[in-house]
Formats: C-alpha cells, structure tokens, sequence
C-alpha cells in the first residue's frame, strides 16, 4: 500500500531547479533515507511532502487515512509548558477517552443506566487496547533512551538547553507512532550511545519513515531505501547507503557514456547540416537531419559536486598561553559542574564532550567572555584574538551571504567575499539569496566563511558539524588540522575524526 506519491514533481528556490518532472512512491512500513548535498533541496521536499510548501508543478497524493509525523527542529511549541506534559499529549486522545469514562462514571452516579456501564467498559477496553496503563514507561523508555535529563521532565519547554529541546522534539514524534514520520536530522544532539538506541529503536518500528541524516553509519544502518536528488532527479535505490552509492556511481558512468554517444551523434548531424544545407541536391536531406536535431533531448553535463576548500587565517598572540581559568565555575544562576581549572597554549586543539545541557555552550561563552562566571576566573592571554562560531544564530529578513560577511567585515572588499563564499561551498547563484532561505547547511558554511575573514589565534566552535553534508565535513576537519592557532570545538558527530586534538575536557567527569 502506497502511502504517498508524488508524480510530475517541478520545484525552484531562489531561481535554483532543484527537482524536474520527478517521481516519488513511499509504500507502508518502508524505511527510507533521503540523500544528496546541501542545497539540493531535501528539507524542501520534507516540506512539500508535509505539504507546508506547495510545488510549483505536480501531484501530491496521501493515502487518505494515514497520520504523519514531522520531526522540525525549528517548530513552534508552547513554551510554558512541562517537557512531561509536552510528551504525555502524544496521547492525548487516550487522556481524552479517560475523561469520558470518568464522566460516565459520574452521570452513573447520579442516574444509574446500563448503557452507559456498556459504554464505559468499551472504552475501557480501547484504552487497555492500545496500552493506556504502561503510558508512564514508554514515556520513560524514550526519555532514558535519548538521553533526557529526568530533571528537565518538569521544566518548562523554554527552559531547555537547544540539545535538550531537540531531544524532546524527537521523544514526542516517536512517541505518537504515525503511520508516516519525516526525520530532519535526528541525530543532531544525540551522544554515541544514544544514536545507537535510535538505530535500534528505527530497525524495530513497524511503520514507515523518512529522513535526512549527514551520518553516513546511522543511514547505514538503518536504511534500507535510499531516495537521491541527483541532477534535479529524485533517484530511488534499493538497499542501505553503501549499496546506494555503488548504484549511483554506476548509473552515473552510463549517463557520462550516454551523454558522450550522443554529444558525438549531434557533432555528426551538425557538420553534415553545415556541409549540406547550401547545396540544391542535399538540402533537403540537411533539412531532414535537422529536425532530427531538434526533436533530440539533448543529455546535460552532470553536475559534479564539488568539495569546499575551507582555511583559517591566523594571528600569532603575544603569550603562548592562550586560555587560562582557576577555579573556574559555570553556569547563569547556579554553578552547572565543579570548580575547573586549565589551560590551553598556543597551537593546541581541544575537543570539549559531555551530553546536552551539561553545559558545553555555556563554558565556550564564558571562555569568550560572551557570559561571565558564577565563580573563579577564565582569562585570554595577551594579544588572542577570537572567533566565535555560535551553535544557533538567527538572520535578518532580507540579510543575504554577501551582506552577512560584508555587514561583519565592512573592510572586506566584495571580489574577496564572493572568492571566499564560493571556497566554502556557496554557489554563485545563492550569494544574493536570503539567508532564511537557504539550507541548514549553506548557512553553516556562510557563517564558517565569515570565520575565515580575519586572523584568528583561537577558534572556538559549537557544534559546526550540525546539518553540512560529508564532503563539507570533511573539507572543515582538514581546515580545523591546518589551523596553526589554538582551538576549542564541541561536536556530536561521531563520524567526525578527532585523533587531531591534543587535548580532551569531558564535562561529564566535572559534574558533582
């Protein structure tokens, strides 16, 4: 049974094709994964398939009874309510069934009618059905499986750490176990062990669903369709990644040979049409090939996707300490881990670790000096210039890439912005587009740019990794290596090689 279909499908962003005339089909219980690089456009198809964006052209069709689920990391949710309460409206329809029979309860005690002792004891025997009495342990099975913090189950929503709230997001969709759920990045905020319960958790849920993931292992594992958007053509494969992408290289080299066979047919039908058109007696045949050359479609080059090349520039200090905190503890209203004490000296790389909402952000703005310490000191040697690349950021509504770098930069000429955005994987056609518009990952890669811009002698990053796809990954770590100065990175991508750093701060052990 098809659950959606999507037929003749054409959409633009930004004057950008990212699909032409292409075909989807997603049957019940598949497990699928949508592949291809930033910018082609996999959010927008999550999108146009949740249908909070409408496709310039095509079909759109559901299966008129299935329930979808969206995993949107950027939703709208009441912030003053608890993340148990947020969680436990997974089943609010159950809750309401309850009330029902609590009510009929009442009624009965009033006016006693055997009818109404039937009704109640059929919905009795719905709510037994679907597990009513056990809602408190699946709650607490996905809540000690992903990683939640007990304590934040009463905090309000916006009292959450970004990670937390993520986590929380995530917890609900699988909670409600829709016939159809959309996964945008489900491993954002997830520690290794937690990742591995999701794959699990994936690998054993029954019914269907789609996602974007830049995990490469966790697509692996979990997978077993791979949707690709390729040349403006959304490509389905069956089997995991691996399999995926030996099928794509391979229908890649029949494109290159078929292109190839008919690039020489064209050369063939143009120099005869240029020889024969003039004479009398042939013209008519030139005329022939002619229209042959006309009706042909013709094969466009494929698009190679091209790896950034992304660098640091850097500023030697006048100390070779470049961090320094004694007796250092975190937090806003309350000390968050116990008193630290170190240091970091020029040239070091350090990776800081520990699960959501431990802290990390909050010690990598207080090295900043973005937030000032509930006790102890952290102090920046002398002449260490800084560059912040901050987890979240928001954007102005008519803010695009160029005026983004050229806003924080005023002295950076407009060739040097362009040539820079254009290293770190950001395509001509994009650079006057809003940033709001732009993938997760494009706007990753313009805010590492701006990074780029001037000399720094330490770089602190949190969590750059989030939503840019392999190759951007991969182009950010040989930048990381290459960066003479000191630096300070959180990341949760455990497919990100760190054997580079020098040193380990594992939050986790500073916890009292």
């Amino acid at each position: 049974m098809s659950l959606i279909v999507l037929e003749n499908i054409t959409h633009q962003n930004g004057g950008k094709i990212l699909y032409k005339n292409s075909e989807m089909r997603i049957n019940k219980g598949e497990h699928v994964a949508l592949v291809g690089p930033n910018g082609a456009g996999k959010s927008t198809l999550l999108n146009i398939i949740a249908q909070k964006i409408t496709p310039d052209h095509g079909n759109i069709e559901w299966h008129p009874k299935a329930k979808i689920g969206y995993l949107d990391q950027h939703q709208e949710v009441d912030p003053n309510i608890t993340s148990e309460e947020y969680l436990k409206d997974a089943f609010k329809n159950l809750f309401e069934i309850e009330a029902k029979i609590h009510k009929i309860y009442e009624n009965m005690a009033i006016e006693y009618k055997e009818s109404d002792l039937i009704k109640a004891l059929e919905l009795q025997d719905y709510l037994t059905s679907h597990n009513f009495d056990t809602i408190d342990k699946t709650v607490g099975n996905l809540v000690s499986g992903l990683g939640i913090n007990p304590n934040n189950m009463k905090k309000k929503l916006s009292e959450l750490s970004g990670g937390q709230r993520g986590k929380i997001l995530l917890a609900k969709l699988l909670l409600k176990n829709d016939d159809f759920i959309l996964l945008d990045e489900p491993t954002n905020f997830l520690d290794i062990e937690q990742v591995e319960w999701l794959i699990n958790f994936l690998n054993n849920y029954e019914n269907a669903f789609l996602m974007i993931s830049h995990d490469i292992e966790f697509v692996n594992r979990v997978a077993k369709i791979i949707f690709a958007i390729e040349n403006q053509k959304i490509n389905r494969y069956v089997g995991d990644y691996n399999k995926y992408l030996e099928l794509s290289a391979l229908k890649a080299d029949q494109y290159d040979k078929a292109r190839e066979s008919q690039q020489q047919q064209i050369a063939k039908l143009k120099d005869y049409i240029a020889r024969n058109a003039a004479r009398f007696s042939t013209a008519k045949s030139a005329q022939s090939r002619q229209k042959q050359l006309d009706k042909m479609d013709v094969l466009d080059e494929r698009k190679k996707i091209v790896k950034p090349k992304m660098s640091f520039k850097y500023k030697r200090p006048n100390s070779a300490v470049v961090v320094k905190s004694q007796n250092l503890e975190i937090g806003y209203n309350f000390s968050l881990t116990a008193p630290l004490t170190f240091e970091l000296r020029e040239g070091q790389k350090c990776i800081v670790k520990g699960y959501n909402g431990i802290g990390k952000t909050t010690f990598l703005k207080t090295v900043s000096n973005k937030l000032n310490p509930i006790d102890g000191w952290c102090k920046l040697g002398d002449g260490v210039e800084v560059r912040y690349f901050e987890q979240v950021e928001k954007f102005h509504e008519y803010e695009n890439p160029i005026s983004y770098l050229s806003s924080r930069h005023p002295q950076v000429l407009e060739p040097e912005i362009r040539s820079t955005l254009s290293r770190f994987g950001i395509r001509t056609e994009l650079m006057l587009n809003p940033m709001n518009d732009l993938s997760g990952g494009e706007q990753t890669k313009v805010r590492l740019a701006s990074l780029s811009l001037e000399p720094a002698s330490l770089l602190i990053l949190d969590e750059p990794t989030n939503h840019i796809d392999v190759l951007a990954k991969e182009s950010l770590l040989e930048a990381i290596r290459e960066f003479q100065g000191t630096v300070l990175i959180t990341t949760h991508d455990i497919n990100f090689e760190t054997n580079w750093a020098d040193k380990v701060l594992n939050f986790e052990d500073l916890v009292e």
